[in-house]
This record gives C-alpha cells, structure tokens and sequence, in this order.
C-alpha cells in the first residue's frame, strides 16, 4: 500500500513538472528573452536569425533580437523622410497612410502578416504605423521619388541537363540601409516548408526562396503605373515564398493587384519567369523567343502601362516612350554576356556579371546602391548563397535550410 502510493506520488511530481516545463516553454515562445537564434555569419557582415511559432510569435522573436538595429534604421528612415519630403516624418507617415489603404489587400492576401507586423512592432517598441510603413520602401518611393531612382539587377536561366535552375539579383537600396544586412530563416509549424529572405532589420524581406525551390527577385519599374491601393511590392515577396509551387505563385502575381511598378523574376525547379508587373497589367519578359534564361534591370522592356508621371516626364525632356528618359548600363552587362549563342550557363558566369563594373560610370551591376548579392540555387536540395555586400568586394558564403 505505502508502496503504491509513492509512485502514485512520484507520477504526480512528474507530470507537475512536465506541465510546468511546457508552460515555460510556450511563455518562452511569446516573450523570449533570450535570443540565440542570431547568428553573426560572414565575419560579422550578415545577421542570421532563425524565426518559428506562429506569426506573431516570429515577429515578437525578430523585433526582440534585433530591436537595437530596427531602432537605427527606423531613425535613418525618418530622416530620409524628413530630407526628402520636408516634412515631420511622423506627419508624413500619418498622412501618407491616411491617404492610401494598402492594408485592406493586404488583409485581403496576407493577414498573418499584420500578426507578424505586430509581433515586431512589439519586440522593437516601434509603433505598429511606422513599422507598417517600413514595409512600404517602393510605394514610399513612388509617391516621392524621382522615376529613375534605382539600380538592381537580376537574373534567371531555366534548368538544364547538367544543372538546375538559378534566380539571382544584386538588391540595391538606399546606402543609410548598408551594414544592416539580415537573412531571415522562417520556419512555418504549419507546413512542411522553410523560407529564408534577404532583408533590413523589421522588414518582411525583400527578396528569397523557399525549400520547394520557389524564388522571387524583385527590381523596381518606377515608370510603371502604381496605385494608392493594392498589394505592396513587400508582401508579394512573401505571399510567393509561402507558395509550394511555382505554378502556385504565378497565379498568385496574376490574381492579386499591384500597388507599384516592379520586375519580379519567379523561379522553381524547372523554368525561371521574368514578370513585369504594374497597377494595370503584367507581362512577361524574355529576351528572345525560346530563350532558356532572361534578366532585367529597371526599365520595362514589354510592359506599357506607364505612369502619368513618367509620361510627363518624357514630354518635359522632349523623349519620346521608345527612346526613355536614358540608356540603361547594366542592362548591356547582361546582353553581353548572354546571347542567342549562349548554350550552358555556370553559377561562375552569373558571379561574374553580379560583380561586373564595365564603364567608368556609376551605372554598373554591382554599384554604391548594391545592398547584398543572392544567388538561388533551385535543385531538390536548393541553396541559398549571398555576399553581403557588392560582390566585386564581398565573398559569397551558402547558408543550407
């Protein structure tokens, strides 16, 4: 009997402490306080942070663990803000939401991620708007900025006999962003899948893959119309990425409505596409017929659904549509090199071209601008490669799902 009851005491000792254990464990998932999942890779040039748990759960992580760097970089932010409109920046960001919706597709197409804007709103002390606009880099851009603006390259070749399929892009951005580079590792408990971003600290992502060999690269086409609604360049990066088909995400690009001028080069494991998508229209790009690879910079070369902005633009400067405002540089990197004759492609060529400089202006594929380089690798163990930085100066290391 005495015997009995001590296991019987034992076994309640037990599952009190399990119970315990997973109370801790779930308060460790919503208010972590500590953050080893940041890594420091590349001699210090590249944050990696692994994020699990649901969204608002990775977003709490992501604002926790790089709550320092969001800080800097909402503040760069603002100044721009402040530099370039000449206005408060908390006035304009006030404004500039009350005076466009994109939140109402953005519900509509990707409401976890207001779950994942509010973890990290929380986790930074960042308030929920200013983070919001954070994810609105284009759409902020094209209200305000100058249409030539931008500089990013990208490339992709379908899948051959001897490799798989390749996307890769040289992401350029505002230079107050340089020295912030972040990869994102996301790890959805819902599905089979992972997905890793390239990003800036507090941001959704602005470029990727997923494990299902699905990959986007993005190249703003700010001659392009846009809107004051629609889904924002930020969030169809990741509504791609969470698709486990590339068929899956091109009928996601064609379904949803754009609220700014963008490329986007959607890879998987057989064929790349090369997307040239406006407020109005999308169309695809290739520069030939038949051709087994495509690239773009930032200028349309199908889409004519143009802005009115831009429009005038060209009738002040006395152009016509087919001669554009200037003659893109980089673009004759990529023609160059890639032609009707080109037979098979290696991950060495397309290095070559990211890290290119061939003239002595600042119109070159790896520029002042060039944030980070991505390469993906679409093969059924698909790799995720980057330099951090311009190529021409910066190793690329490969980070494995």
């Amino acid at each position: 009997m005495h015997k009995n009851l001590l296991v019987l005491l034992v076994a309640v000792v037990l599952l009190a402490c399990k119970g315990d254990k997973a109370k801790d464990k779930e308060l460790t998932l919503i208010t972590p306080d500590q953050t080893p999942q940041l890594e420091l890779l590349a001699d210090g040039k590249l944050r990696f942070l692994e994020l699990s748990g649901s969204p608002y759960q990775r977003g709490l992580t992501h604002g926790k663990a790089l709550k320092p760097e969001i800080q800097e970089v909402i503040r760069l932010f603002k100044q721009d803000i402040a530099e370039t409109t000449q206005e408060d920046p908390d006035t304009f960001i006030a404004k500039f939401l009350e005076v466009t919706d994109y939140k109402t597709s953005v519900e509509k197409w990707m409401p976890e991620l207001m779950q994942e804007i509010q973890g990290i709103s929380e986790g930074s002390g960042v308030d929920f708007e200013t983070i919001f606009m954070h994810q609105l880099g284009d759409e902020y851009w094209f209200n305000t900025r100058d249409v030539m603006a931008h500089s990013c390259s990208s490339f992709g070749v379908n899948k051959s006999a001897d490799h798989p399929s390749i996307t890769a892009q040289n992401m350029d951005i505002p230079e107050y962003y340089h020295g912030f580079q972040t990869v994102l590792k996301i790890d959805d408990p819902d599905s089979n899948m992972e997905i890793m971003v390239l990003t800036i600290p507090g941001h959704l992502g602005i470029t990727g893959m997923n494990s299902k060999s699905v990959s986007i690269n993005c190249n703003t086409l700010m001659q392009l119309d846009y809107g004051k609604t629609g889904l924002p360049v930020t969030f169809i990066v990741r509504g791609v990425l969470e698709k486990n088909s590339q068929d899956a995400a091109l009928n996601f690009i064609d379904e949803v409505s754009h609220a700014s001028g963008q490329n986007y080069i959607i890879g998987g494991p057989e064929k790349v596409y090369s997307l040239e998508c406006s407020a109005n229209k999308v169309v695809e790009f290739r520069p030939f017929e038949n051709s087994s690879f495509t690239y773009h910079t930032n200028h349309p070369m199908r889409n004519t659904d143009f802005s009115e902005n831009y429009l005038n633009q060209l009738e002040a400067s006395g152009k016509t549509v087919e001669e554009g405002l200037y003659e893109c540089q980089r673009i004759k990197s990529f023609q160059e090199r890639f032609t009707e004759h080109t037979a098979d492609i290696e991950i060495e060529e397309i290095k070559n071209v990211l890290r290119s400089r061939d003239n002595e202006g600042r119109d070159v594929v790896s520029n002042s601008n060039t944030y980070a380089s991505v390469i993906y690798e679409l093969s059924q163990q698909p790799k995720f490669i980057i330099a951090p930085g311009k190529p021409h100066e910066t190793d690329y290391i490969e980070i494995d799902f």
